[in-house]
């Protein structure tokens, strides 16, 4: 009679704090939030990948639903922490600018967050500007702004001159919408024209009306408004 076959152990089980379980958790299923979207997280397997038993998914979020808004809202502010520490930038000019284009891009693109993003959306969890943190971005982006204009309004006065008169600064609402525009173009792009997906970045990124042209030439006219105020 033959013997069955041996099926390969699960993940062994290690005793955890409840910190660590439901960190664990959480990684588990932000790894298949990434990969398959909000649909692609079920208990049985976010409990395999972590170790854990299925209960205990259970205790940490309740159900299903409740690990999904919980891996979402993670995800989320992961995405929100990248992007912020790439706007951490001095007085951009044209070459950062489109060195940020890149790293949002490919902050978006290879984590996999774009495509979680849309998923989001599609599924009925529609992700909010607040929950996107772009008004955070632009905050952070306009405080760069006006300071990149008092700077510009200082070195243009003529030396020994005392003037009481303040610049005008740009409006916030300007400097939201153009922190919104792209990012709205990169969320996008990095679903279209991703590593892996399609024809090779290498082949068809850098031709005519490729998607590296077009950041390039995104982020000289995101540098031009900036520079120049608002419309």
């Amino acid at each position: 009679m033959a013997r069955p076959p041996v099926l390969p152990p699960a993940a062994a089980r290690k005793r955890r704090t409840a910190d660590e379980a439901r960190q664990e958790i959480l990684d588990a299923a932000e790894q298949m939030l990434l990969s398959a979207g909000p649909a692609g997280i079920r208990l049985q397997e976010v409990a395999a990948r972590a170790g854990l038993s299925h209960p205990t998914v259970l205790h940490h979020f309740g159900s299903r639903e409740g690990l999904v808004e919980a891996v979402v809202a993670r995800a989320l502010d992961s995405l929100h922490g990248a992007l912020l520490a790439a706007v951490a930038v001095e007085a951009p000019g044209p070459d950062k600018v489109a060195e940020l284009l890149e790293r949002v891009f490919d902050t978006l693109a290879i984590s996999g967050h774009a495509r979680a993003v849309l998923w989001l959306a599609l599924e009925g969890y529609g992700p909010t500007m607040e929950q996107l943190h772009i008004r955070e971005l632009a905050e952070k982006v306009h405080e760069i702004r006006c300071s990149m204009h008092e700077a510009r309004h200082e070195a243009a006065k003529t030396p020994g001159a005392k003037s009481r008169k303040k610049p005008r600064l740009p409006s916030f609402e300007d400097t939201y919408f153009t922190v919104l525009l792209p990012a709205l173009a990169m969320l996008s792009l990095s679903v279209m024209d991703r590593p892996g997906g399609g024809a090779p970045m290498t082949a068809t990124d850098e031709g005519p009306c490729g998607g590296r042209r077009f950041r390039v030439w995104l982020a000289e006219r995101i540098h031009e408004h900036l520079a120049a105020g608002d419309g």
